[in-house]
């Protein structure tokens, strides 16, 4: 029989100990894809919350005509749960709607900022005049470079044109706008 060398059992060791967890390999990249689904997840839980209203407000109307059926002395008055969250969907509907369509504070903020610092004009010289809400076809917001690997997943986002009065530049970033890219000039 051979014997394993001391050498040969540190060596496999040592490669043991240099690999992640998977465990926590899983987390973090679930962790990282939950991040950047988060207002997709937001848009849907609102959506389903109108729908989840509009299916009380029909089980009520199936159930007013089957109560009907009975002599009024022996049905007790049932309470209407629709009308309780109607106002406040509505408008927590209304509100993501019109936010999903202006462009934030933060993210204006950090397409001047890197813009300024490629091109050198001052921030305060720098003015959003267009933006409006975009859904990229991969990470790399649809921009990749020849050598990058870009994840394969729909990034919800922002078109951003910027201008200084005599030219004009064209960003692309995700929702918060923690990820830019510029355009490049046609």
């Amino acid at each position: 029989m051979k014997r394993i060398s001391e050498n040969q059992c540190q060596n496999s060791q040592n490669r043991v100990q240099r690999q992640p967890s998977p465990l926590i390999l899983a987390l973090l990249l679930t962790g990282i894809l939950t991040w950047e689904m988060y207002p997709v997840l937001t848009d849907t839980a609102a959506a389903n919350a109108g729908a989840l209203k509009q299916s009380i407000v029909q089980l009520e109307q199936q159930e007013r005509s089957t109560v009907q059926q009975f002599p009024s002395e022996s049905v007790i008055e049932k309470i209407s749960y629709a009308g309780l969250g109607r106002d406040s969907l509505a408008g927590a509907r209304g509100i993501l709607a019109e936010n999903a369509r202006q462009l934030p504070e933060a993210v204006a903020a950090a397409v001047r900022q890197d813009l300024s610092r490629q091109t050198g004009i001052a921030v305060s010289k720098l003015k959003v005049t267009q933006s409006s809400p975009q859904s990229w076809p991969n990470t790399c917001l649809g921009l990749a470079k020849a050598d990058e690997i870009c994840g394969q997943a729909i990034v919800e986002g922002w078109r951003v044109v910027v201008s200084d009065g005599r030219q004009s530049w064209v960003y692309r970033t995700n929702f918060r706008g923690n990820v830019l890219r510029l355009e490049p000039k046609k």
